[in-house]
């Protein structure tokens, strides 16, 4: 099996690095890119093939992938053409979520992805869904799709954000094959993807975008994905970790569709309101930001596995603090003026304290010298001031000596 998996690691990454050197020309050929606009900030039409290329490594590798999912492959091209046509041609909210709603009746009735259970999230005992049990799975999918799906907004966030929540899932998934291999399929697959995606190696902007395809596709494949792991008898997390794996994309769509709605638009009609925005807005450049968010999911993600499978921590006492955390993630944003402020703050602080450690090590700013350039622009050298004060009282002495002798 370990060699199965380590022929499954380089195949996904190297099929996934050729097939978007291939498709790069033919999509720049066929106009399948995505051009600059008032909300996309981008230069130059960039290729949206990103999501594609890892959608034809899936397809190469499946039939060889030891675990065989057919309700998985059938729901993720509905996903996956729907994705295509929208960066294409901007398909309306409704249509997508209408495959989106397709592709979860898939998975639930033939896949048998199902959310039946909640575990003691109120401290009252486990909450069993019922009848209500396929109702919430779509909603819970569909909610997955989009929410990762709004994280697509500046060069390598949804890319990185994903291959996080993927290697978390591998981490607690190590007993469960079926889990464990899709993790294996996704992870080296990303990572060929990022190598274009990311501002690294000198380049000052992505060569190629994920498109919907991708952020799609990963969403969906995460969602159904967690309610496996944290499901039925054998089920290795519960199902509030859930929230603390998935919990960035969560916080910041949940909350960017309540103000949206509050102002009376469409939850789904883009914006440039989302915390990556504010964090661009207040200075930040963009891996900087994406790192900053990256450790802040980081963080969330491994703290909700370390109380669920080390701490034993009750459910009740993690839904209660996730609710918490949630609330003042959204307060920052209905107060992002403040927010923005906080950050710029911590932003001149740290370049306040690059330039001082920088002026410590170089040696044209030491102790003696440092007073010399302060004091040019007065004309004097401080080393001398004392010497100067003394020769000017000596002088004035010397003048007053002399005229009280005239006298």
């Amino acid at each position: 099996m370990t060699t199965i998996y380590s022929l499954l690691i380089l195949e996904s990454f190297f099929i996934t690095f050729f097939l978007l050197l291939v498709l790069h020309p033919i999509a720049k050929k066929l106009g399948h890119t995505d051009k600059p606009s008032s909300r996309k900030r981008h230069s130059g039409d960039v290729p949206l093939i990103g999501g594609l290329s890892i959608y034809f490594c899936i397809l190469i590798l499946f039939y060889w992938l030891p675990i065989k999912n057919y309700a998985y492959l059938v729901s993720a091209s509905l996903i996956v053409a729907c994705g295509v046509i929208d960066d294409k041609r901007e398909l309306s909210a409704k249509f997508r979520l209408f495959v989106e709603f397709l592709a979860a009746i898939i998975m639930i009735k033939w896949g048998g992805v199902e959310i039946n259970d909640l575990g003691n999230i109120f401290g009252l005992g486990n909450v069993s869904l019922g009848y209500f049990s396929s109702a919430f799975t779509i909603f819970a999918i569909i909610g997955g799709i989009n929410a990762f799906n709004m994280l697509d907004g500046i060069d390598g966030l949804a890319g990185t954000l994903s291959l996080l929540v993927f290697i978390l899932i591998l981490i607690i998934s190590l007993n469960a094959p079926e889990i464990a291999t899709y993790c294996l399929l996704f992870i080296p697959a990303i990572s060929a993807f990022l190598l274009f995606n990311l501002r690294i190696f000198g380049r000052k902007k992505a060569s190629i975008f994920l498109g919907d395809t991708g952020s799609m596709l990963f969403g969906f494949t995460i969602a159904c994905l967690i309610i496996n792991a944290s499901q039925g008898e054998n089920n290795i997390i519960s199902p509030i970790t859930v929230l603390w794996i998935i919990a960035i994309p969560l916080f910041d769509s949940i909350s960017i569709m309540i103000r949206r709605i509050r102002k009376g638009k469409s939850p789904f009609a883009p914006d440039r309101e989302h915390f990556h925005h504010i964090l661009l807005l207040a200075g930040y450049s963009v891996n900087q930001t994406v790192g900053i968010i990256l450790l802040v999911a980081f963080s969330a993600g491994s703290f909700g596995i370390l109380c669920d499978l080390l701490l034993d921590a009750p459910d009740w006492l993690m839904f209660y603090i996730f609710l918490s955390l949630f609330y003042l993630y959204y307060w920052g944003m209905t107060h992002s003026w403040k927010m923005m402020k906080i950050a710029r703050y911590l932003l001149e602080h740290k370049n306040d304290r690059r330039q001082s450690q920088r002026r410590k090590n170089d040696t044209t700013y030491s102790n003696k010298n440092r007073r010399i350039l302060l004091t040019r622009r007065i004309g004097k050298d401080r080393r001398y001031h004392d010497i100067e004060n003394e020769l000017y009282k000596d002088r004035r002495h010397k003048f007053n000596f002399f005229i009280k002798s005239d006298k």
